[in-house]
């Protein structure tokens, strides 16, 4: 009886062994299979809660860019340029001289021929304006007609005039400085050796004082002339001057006894 007993403990002691390893040996085994069934397990919720968070962020970035850029431009312009040209001045004071030829005018014609002459003149404008004062000195000679008279020795003049000029430029950055003027005026004359004549409409003799040639085939005797020696004459004209040059013509009227004696010169010059 005391060895079945015996027995039954030993069996039972192994029993408990062998199962106590084996449970070890479960608990150990990372690697077997797990059921993928969870068991729902239910807990309290925590109330929420709330977080505030603070996040400083230092971020340094450094960058360093390198380019080399070449660039070729090749560029032609053409460029036309317009100036205007200087404008040419006018002169405040001019000094003339020309020579020209004087035709006799109406019945002086009968008597004398066409003749020359000498001219001179100084002019000043004020501020270099369009209006001025010109002072011109002439010697005019007609020579006489055989046919008339023979032996007159022909007629001489001396005359001296102030004239008022009104010039107009035409083109003043011309080079030339082209200008047309205008001038009128009066002044005093002096006669030598005047042939006298008659005029056609009413035959009244013309002469000029003392200094009419009285002698061998003149129209007058020393009876018929007086003894004025200057006479007065009023003159009328136009001109172009072109640079230096100028060309002008008049007609200017005298106050001889008996009748006017009218003449026209034409002259060509250079102003200084």
């Amino acid at each position: 009886m005391k060895t079945r007993n015996s027995a039954l403990l030993t069996l039972g002691l192994a029993a408990a062994i062998t199962l106590g390893g084996a449970v070890t040996a479960l608990a150990q085994d990372t690697t077997r299979a797990r059921s993928q069934t969870r068991i729902p397990v239910r807990k309290e919720q925590p109330a929420a809660v709330a977080r505030t968070d603070t996040v400083t962020i230092v971020r340094t970035d450094t960058v360093v860019q390198t380019r080399t850029d070449t660039v070729t431009v090749t560029r032609v312009d053409t460029v036309t340029r317009v100036e205007g040209l200087p404008l040419q001045p006018l002169k405040s004071f001019q000094f003339g001289i020309g020579v020209g030829a004087a035709f006799p005018v109406a019945d002086l014609r009968n008597v004398v021929k066409d003749g020359y002459d000498v001219h001179a003149h100084l002019g000043f404008f004020p501020g270099a304006s369009a209006h001025g004062l010109r002072i011109d000195g002439d010697w005019v000679a007609f020579p006489n007609r055989d046919e008339s008279c023979s032996q007159c020795p022909g007629t001489k003049l001396i005359q001296g005039s102030a004239n008022l000029v009104l010039r107009f430029p035409l083109d003043r950055k011309s080079p030339v400085n082209p200008q047309i003027y205008f001038l009128g005026g009066g002044g005093i004359d002096k006669f030598t050796d005047f042939t006298a004549y008659v005029t056609n409409t009413d035959r009244t003799l013309v002469t000029a004082g003392k200094d009419t040639y009285t002698g061998s085939g003149s129209y007058a005797t020393s009876s018929q002339v007086g003894d004025k020696s200057l006479f007065y004459h009023w003159d009328v004209g136009a001109g172009i001057q072109l640079g230096k040059f100028f060309i002008e013509s008049q007609y200017v009227s005298i106050n001889t006894d008996g009748d006017n004696t009218a003449y026209v010169p034409l002259k060509i010059g250079l102003n200084f």
